[in-house]
């Protein structure tokens, strides 16, 4: 999923920044704490989107967060720069933008796996090789469980679908068999 253009821009100048002083994972980690935090409460998401309320009590309280999970200073002037501009609210698109950024400078690519059962790591390690080979990138998995297309698995890196379900497989053949 590609994050919108305005969120782009401020994750692509954070990119730059964190990228100079060899931060850009550790600035990640930070902007996906703080945007877990926002999502997981409700209250805090409020209190940052009341319109009302002054914002040196929104940046004071931002900044109790920011340092109650110990971030980086570059991550808290980064908070306190959206929080000026009012797009604190976009600050799970700019992860997005910023993890898609970070993924190209470091040659990686996300693939999000998804299996009928629970892979072990011995076959996320053996798939990670294959993909590594297929891109030529560095692969890192998200792992689902999806009983619904019975066996295999389906690999998706960027726009890439691997699919070696079952549930597909049962279906071509299904399809060659009609048509005779």
């Amino acid at each position: 999923m590609r994050a919108g253009g305005l969120s782009r821009r401020y994750a692509k100048a954070l990119a730059d920044v964190a990228g100079e002083g060899q931060a850009l994972e550790p600035v990640g980690d930070d902007l996906r704490t703080i945007a877990s935090l926002l999502k997981q409460n409700r209250e805090a998401a409020a209190f940052f989107a009341n319109p009302a309320l002054p914002l040196h009590d929104k940046r004071r309280v931002l900044q109790s967060l920011a340092e109650r999970v110990a971030t980086q200073p570059l991550s808290r002037r980064f908070l306190d720069l959206i929080l000026e501009k009012r797009r604190l609210l976009h600050l799970g698109e700019i992860v997005l933008a910023y993890e898609e950024l970070t993924d190209e400078r470091l040659n990686r690519a996300k693939a999000t796996v998804i299996s009928a059962v629970p892979l072990g790591e011995p076959a996320l390690e053996r798939l990670k090789d294959r993909l590594r080979i297929a891109t030529g990138k560095e692969i890192y998995v998200e792992a689902r469980v999806d009983p619904n297309i019975l066996g295999g698995m389906v690999a998706q890196v960027g726009s890439t679908i691997y699919d070696g379900s079952l549930k597909t497989q049962l279906t071509r053949m299904r399809e060659q068999l009609l048509k005779g």
